[in-house]
């Protein structure tokens, strides 16, 4: 007997073709099979997380973080619903675990080549044709710009977009002058109708508090599967970047055991019922051979998800958005200040400095020179491929924001640099 209790969430922007007789997947094990067979997503391997590709084979790429979330998430869900089902109106709305591997796995999938700096500098190029940033490029290839079908991305069900759509606010209601240095967390006005007829099925009144800005001007609402994947996603940021900075031997250990000390001087331990971590567990991470690392990350990860918790808005009245997965405040404060830690330590050094401008200066080359004559410069199956319908911008960008870091630094030799290339090599 077919379950039809969210039967409208499973539902597709451009219609649901029948499965093949002898498929017995759910919708969104479809979504999350598409997402996986994707170019968006392979091309996550070739891009970076934080540290640049090629540097190394330890540390992570987006590819290896999503995978990394995924797994993360699949244990938050299951420890939400052992442990807090019955908060729910029904333990129904619980999200399958093919829902959650799928959004884990898609929500990078919009990052341009060389990370953060590469969406600054798209963003810049953009400022006056709808401006770019890689969560609201995420719901684009996801709706429109993945090949499985013309125009229409892998036409996810709607809940798949909403477990996507972290920001649900309009690139439009922002002023530009207020960002024209880092991108508005937001989704483009091209996806408006996409983002409409998600959220129709939600009331006139949830629809408006669920897409309000808060008083700092963001985005402040998710639905509750998309909280369930940025608590993974927050997860696998902060305490990988932490291992990768051990195993790499990126900063001096006596630096590293300092931010430590400062990040747990207030701190006795952390952690919620049997599992705590205190401030001598630290000093796992420094042991030869690699084995107390991997166990004291395990043991981090593992009271970072115990946790998660459900928490209620009662401003809503759909299930989907009055509950929010969510961490404790003692808990929060600290996974903020290991993030914070991370990117002092790492993300703030002169050397990723250089690289990350390198890399916007690269990206903002690419554009300029394309957008000059992009019916010459950009392969033509590659320009045809982009809908016309589009602004020459946008689609410029579109074809950038794809590019992994190898390729754009490929394709930026043979514009740029004398004696690099010839008619006959294989981009």
């Amino acid at each position: 007997m077919v379950d039809r209790f969210d039967e409208k969430f499973r539902e597709r922007y451009f219609g649901t073709i029948a499965p093949r007789s002898d498929d017995d997947r759910d919708e969104y094990a479809r979504d999350n099979a598409r997402i996986i067979h994707s170019a968006g997503f392979r091309r996550l391997q070739g891009k970076t997380q934080v540290m640049g590709v090629g540097e190394g084979d330890f540390h992570r790429t987006r590819l290896t973080h999503s995978i990394e979330a995924a797994q993360i998430g699949t244990a938050i869900l299951k420890s939400l619903t052992a442990r807090h089902k019955h908060d729910l109106d029904d333990e129904r709305w619980l999200p399958s675990t093919e829902l959650v591997i799928a959004s884990c796995f898609a929500h990078d999938i919009g990052h341009p080549p060389f990370g953060h700096g590469g969406e600054r500098a798209l963003h810049k190029c953009m400022i006056g044709n709808g401006g770019f940033e890689g969560n609201a490029q995420t719901l684009r290839i996801l709706t429109k710009l993945e090949k499985y079908s013309h125009f229409e991305g892998i036409n996810p069900t709607r809940r798949t977009i909403l477990s996507v759509l972290k920001y649900p606010v309009c690139y439009d209601r922002f002023r530009e002058t207020d960002h024209e240095e880092r991108p508005p967390k937001c989704y483009y006005k091209e996806e408006q109708k996409i983002v409409d007829w998600a959220l129709k099925k939600f009331s006139r009144s949830d629809r408006t508090n669920f897409t309000r800005l808060n008083d700092e001007g963001k985005a402040c609402h998710r639905t509750f599967d998309a909280s369930i994947m940025e608590c993974a996603d927050d997860i696998a940021y902060a305490v990988h970047d932490l291992e990768d900075i051990v195993g790499r031997q990126m900063i001096p250990q006596d630096a590293l055991r300092a931010a430590i000390e400062d990040l747990m001087k207030d701190r006795p331990s952390v952690g919620v019922r049997q599992t705590k971590v205190t401030r001598d567990d630290f000093a796992n991470l420094f042991l030869s051979g690699g084995e107390g690392r991997k166990s004291f990350i395990g043991k981090l990860v593992h009271l970072l998800i115990a946790d998660v918790y459900i928490k209620k808005d009662v401003s809503f009245k759909h299930p989907l958005l009055r509950f929010n997965a969510g961490f404790r405040e003692e808990t929060d404060s600290f996974l903020r200040s290991l993030k914070q830690m991370v990117s002092d330590l790492v993300i703030s050094r002169a050397e990723l400095q250089q690289l990350e401008r390198r890399g916007q200066r690269l990206v903002d080359a690419l554009f300029n020179e394309f957008v000059c004559d992009p019916k010459r410069l950009i392969p033509r199956n590659a320009w045809e491929s982009l809908d016309p319908n589009d602004t020459k911008e946008r689609r410029v960008c579109d074809y950038i924001a794809g590019m992994t870091d190898p390729f754009a630094e490929r394709i930026y030799q043979r514009l740029f640099t004398p004696g690099f290339g010839s008619s006959r090599d294989e981009l």
